[in-house]
């Protein structure tokens, strides 16, 4: 799951539009919450209840979704990509450039996917019988495979900048939460913490490496 492009200056485009995503997965988050408020009271608690790592993950799911449909939008038009990674020069992104970008929207927007698919089934299919859940998990895992492979191409497309830039998001996001849950573990052990579930674990981890990430991506896009 990674924000990726060819120099300092798209980088910082991208930054932007990870900001966009967010503003757009706010009010999308208010209004599903708010719908599914209205459907528990119409259906008299029949819904499962979301805790706070759902919704994390929901807005995440919406966050990363809507970047990656904006950065596959942009890569449709090479004029206006061009425009994207070169505002001085008038002239039209590569083929390849085109492909590159059109690949890191498609990995987010299956990020996104499969961000919002653990909590989006139960509550569609709700109550959820085990025949769906399987076929559930099987998506996942082949969506998994697909985005493995789309990070790999990106890996490979990549200059040595960007691959710097990936590589200090994932040391830095390992050392700081390699740490954290550490501590929250040993503090579970003692109680003296509540206890988290591995889906909870997952939704700060992925939050905290897209912020991370975003922070890094900005940083350098602003050296340049």
């Amino acid at each position: 799951m990674n924000f990726a492009s060819k120099s300092p200056k798209p980088r910082r485009n991208l930054a932007l539009q990870a900001l966009v995503g967010a503003v757009v997965a706010a009010p999308l988050g208010y209004v599903f919450g708010d719908y599914l408020a209205s459907l528990q009271d119409a259906g008299g608690g029949a819904l499962p209840e979301l805790v706070w790592s759902d919704v994390l993950a929901l807005l995440l799911a919406a966050m990363m979704a809507s970047t990656g449909l904006i950065t596959i939008m942009r890569s449709l038009s090479r004029r206006a990509l061009g425009r994207q990674i070169n505002p001085e020069e008038v002239r039209p992104a590569t083929p390849a450039q085109a492909v590159f970008y059109a690949q890191n929207g498609f990995v987010l927007l299956l990020a996104g996917v499969m961000m919002a698919t653990p909590v989006m089934v139960p509550l569609v299919f709700a109550p959820l019988s085990p025949m769906i859940a399987s076929a559930a998990m099987a998506g996942l895992i082949a969506l998994l495979l697909v985005q493995t492979a789309g990070n790999i191409a990106i890996w490979v497309r990549s200059d040595e900048f960007m691959r710097r830039a990936m590589g200090e998001s994932a040391a830095i996001s390992f050392a700081i939460l390699q740490g954290l849950l550490f501590l929250w573990a040993a503090g579970e052990k003692l109680g003296l913490l509540p206890h988290l579930t591995l889906w909870d674990a997952t939704s700060v981890m992925m939050a905290a490496y897209l912020v991370i990430g975003l922070a890094i991506t900005w940083r350098r896009g602003l050296a340049s």
